[in-house]
């Protein structure tokens, strides 16, 4: 269980940063890539994480997240073809899904599935192509970079003010209500990333 949320609340917005950098990215290399897919893992699982330690408001964990889902029209990916997800999946037809804060978190830290995606211009960073290790078999999610990047700054910029607690009969706390706020509404500024990490 997490008990300081804060450093893991400045790493997520960091990681923001750092996505959001990439939405105009001209120069693509393998180290590219890795970045790029260690810090939305990271990010997924960190969001994972607090959320589990009682650390997201039940707003942010009831959020509903829209991404784009492409049906199985191949044969379902296995560990000598999923990287060519685009043989697999009807990428030219998509339907609108919702996935909740834990289903996006699980997609990506289960993922066997995962590829890249331009921009509309065809630079920089438009989202991942997505499928864990159970989904494969249906479906590839396709999510946004400005989703990725909304769902760590929303939780990195969340400050929890309000927990309800209650024991059950066999004497065991359970949190039963967790309320937060976005940290400039505190009325203390906006949260600053410290140097070393902009």
């Amino acid at each position: 269980m997490i008990s300081d949320s804060i450093p893991w609340r400045v790493e997520l917005l960091a990681t923001a940063e750092r996505l959001e950098k990439r939405k105009s990215q001209r120069r693509w290399t393998e180290r590219t890539s890795f970045l790029i897919e260690r810090d939305v893992m990271v990010g997924a699982y960190s969001v994972r994480r607090l959320k589990e330690s009682y650390k997201v408001s039940d707003e942010l964990a009831a959020r509903a997240f829209t991404v784009q889902l492409h049906e199985l029209s191949g044969s379902v990916p296995d560990v000598h073809n999923s990287h060519k997800f685009w043989d697999l999946y009807d990428l030219g037809a998509s339907s609108d899904a919702e996935l909740s804060l834990s289903e996006v978190c699980n997609q990506i830290i289960h993922s066997w599935v995962w590829g890249f995606a331009a921009g509309e211009d065809g630079r920089g960073l438009g989202g991942i192509f997505v499928s864990s290790d159970r989904k494969r078999r249906k479906c590839l999610y396709f999510l946004t970079i400005d989703m990725l990047i909304d769902l760590f700054r929303s939780i990195g910029e969340e400050d929890i003010y309000h927990i309800d607690m209650r024991r059950d009969e066999n004497g065991e706390m359970h949190y039963t209500r967790i309320k937060g706020r976005p940290f400039a509404s505190t009325g203390m500024g906006e949260f600053e990333l410290p140097e070393g990490l902009k």
